[in-house]
């Protein structure tokens, strides 16, 4: 597990999860209490110099009164950019963390490398997609990844505390996407994120059709890939493929 930074920002105090060595990569997480140091984090850690900051309102965090809407986060994550003195670093994100790095890399693509994108969100959907804040907690953990087991958070007989933690972090989505799951900006703004990108995407996700992969993938300009075995949360179900992408992803840009 790697050391906990905690750096101070004009938002907030940021608490950054940091270990390995190598190039500098952000790596920003997805939601449902998927904050902590993983095997994803070692695996990326073997090539990489890690920093995963645990997002506001997200792992415990406090949720403050700036935060709105995810571009808020990307200002967010752009001061801390600058606080730990990252040059272009790799950013990778999953679902809602895939999100945030996109939007941060419209904003302020000259202070990025390029971006990995672990089923991204945030586009409108053609047709709506399944509403995570309408299902019981196991139901949830189905649309997000295989390997997480839905007994754990089952109101009856699950684990309380691991239950109130998921919820926690889903209450500061709904804060986020509570009027609308998407930014109506995103197709309008996408040509900024002037860096290369690659989208990646579960061959079993359950949370978005392989046809909202690939509109993201056109929006951005970005090479498109599906992980076999994988459901929307590519790299908690397959993490040691999820880090050889990144891998070969990084040495696309080295060349």
């Amino acid at each position: 597990m790697g050391e906990i930074i905690n750096v101070d920002l004009p938002s907030q105090s940021a608490r950054v999860q940091h270990g390995g060595e190598g190039p500098p990569l952000l790596l920003l997480h997805s939601e449902a209490n998927t904050s902590a140091w993983s095997e994803f984090h070692d695996q990326l850690a073997a090539d990489f110099e890690v920093f995963a900051p645990i997002h506001p309102g997200f792992g415990g965090e406090e949720t403050p009164n700036w935060l709105v809407d995810v571009t808020d986060l990307s200002f967010h994550y752009k001061d801390l950019l600058g606080s730990l003195g990252l040059d272009r670093p790799l950013v990778v994100g999953t679902s809602l963390g895939a999100w945030m790095a996109a939007d941060l890399a419209i904003h302020c693509s000259s202070l990025v490398k390029g971006l990995v994108l672990f089923g991204p969100i945030g586009l409108r959907p053609t047709e709506p997609l399944p509403d995570l804040f309408i299902m019981q907690m196991p139901e949830v953990f189905s649309y997000l990844a295989n390997s997480l087991d839905g007994s754990q958070v089952d109101p009856m007989t699950g684990d309380a505390e691991l239950a109130t933690a998921v919820w926690t972090d889903l209450a500061t989505q709904a804060r986020l996407m509570w009027k609308r799951g998407y930014d109506p900006r995103l197709p309008l703004r996408a040509h900024h994120a002037d860096c290369p990108v690659m989208v990646a995407v579960g061959d079993q996700d359950r949370l978005t059709p392989l046809s909202y992969a690939e509109r993201y993938a056109e929006l951005f300009d970005a090479s498109l890939t599906s992980v076999g075995g994988a459901g929307h949360l590519v790299p908690l179900d397959q993490p040691v493929a999820a880090a050889a992408l990144v891998n070969s992803f990084y040495s696309t840009l080295e060349k």
